[in-house]
């Protein structure tokens, strides 16, 4: 018997007679072929939608959706799914989707009998053990269970495995991350796409983005600071716009003598314009100063200098702390 290899499909031509192999066989190059397209294009994991819901005191429902496991099988989920889980006495488990099939469609008359069709079914289920085989058995939500109030407390996905892309780049015109929303057109997802012009990039729109860890910046940084964020004691109207920030922070203390005034903090000689975020007071009780950033030129080059006048009567002292924004 000639070995059936995954690079062959069949080839019609008229008088030929087919049997029930070739049709198995025709159906399994495309099923293969398919398979192999979302193991080696595809990681495994939730590819959309199955978002895990509450559903009365001890139920939950799956939304539609698909997941896309190691071996390259697609489950999928054409309606809402409701799960009892008043069975489980455990107060920790883990909500599964994994890959199955079965025959169905029984027929039966003169002739041969047998089941007419194949159909493949997600099958969800829960338990309070992580699967072995997370990427056949895919953990769509670890639940939190309250026994004492016999209540299903929370739901908690932040651990879940989402499909994505094997290597390579992706090229796309823009990328919509979807999370579940309350707007049905969808609006208001986190959104990256690419603009053209003179100077093509990258438009990233978020109510609220969090970075974590370091940021190099290599370029021009230019925006708007908002006006909360400088201080309103600097900045009196409106916002600050800005160009090339440097992070640069001075603080310290000094010691002033009465009625007099004293430089306590200089910059380097430099032929940018810079601008300081400032904040000096008086530690000393019963005291009360004046403060300025003095600027001294010197051919081309600017230094400046945090000047503070001691107002008082006594020797005091004093607190400072400054940002920079270079230009």
């Amino acid at each position: 018997m000639a070995e059936k290899r995954a690079d062959k499909r069949l080839n019609y031509f008229t008088g030929q007679l087919l049997g029930e192999s070739d049709f198995k066989d025709e159906q399994q190059y495309h099923a293969d072929a398919l398979m192999a397209h979302n193991r080696n294009v595809h990681t495994w994991g939730i590819a959309q939608g199955l978002h895990v819901e509450k559903s009365g005191k001890k139920n939950v429902t799956v939304s539609m959706g698909m997941a896309i496991d190691s071996l390259g099988r697609q489950i999928v989920v054409d309606q809402l799914k409701e799960v009892d889980l008043s069975t489980s006495t455990a107060a920790k488990l883990y909500l599964t989707i994994s890959y199955s099939e079965h025959e169905t469609d029984f027929k039966e008359g003169e002739g041969e009998k047998g089941y007419t069709r194949i159909i493949e079914e997600p099958r969800i289920e829960y338990d309070p053990e992580k699967p072995d085989e997370p990427s056949i058995k895919i953990v769509l939500a670890e639940l939190a269970y309250d026994r004492k109030k016999d209540l299903l407390e929370s739901i908690d996905t932040a651990d879940c495995i989402h499909a994505g892309n094997v290597g390579g780049d992706i090229e796309a015109n823009s990328i919509a991350f979807s999370i579940p929303t309350d707007n049905p057109d969808r609006t208001g997802l986190p959104t990256m796409r690419g603009f053209g012009g003179s100077k093509p990039g990258i438009e990233v729109l978020s109510q609220n983005t969090i970075l974590k860890g370091d940021l190099d910046v290599s370029g021009t940084l230019a925006g708007t600071l908002d006006r909360d964020m400088v201080g309103g004691d600097q900045i009196a109207r409106g916002s600050v716009s800005i160009s090339r920030m440097r992070n640069v922070v001075g603080s310290g203390t000094a010691e002033i003598g009465p009625r007099s005034e004293a430089k306590v903090e200089f910059t380097e000689p430099s032929t940018k314009h810079r601008f300081f975020m400032t904040s000096v007071i008086p530690i000393t009780p019963d005291s009360t100063i004046e403060w300025r950033w003095r600027v001294e030129r010197e051919h081309n080059e600017f230094s400046y200098a945090l000047v503070v006048r001691n107002l008082s009567k006594k020797k005091i002292d004093v607190e400072f702390r400054y940002y920079e924004i270079m230009e």
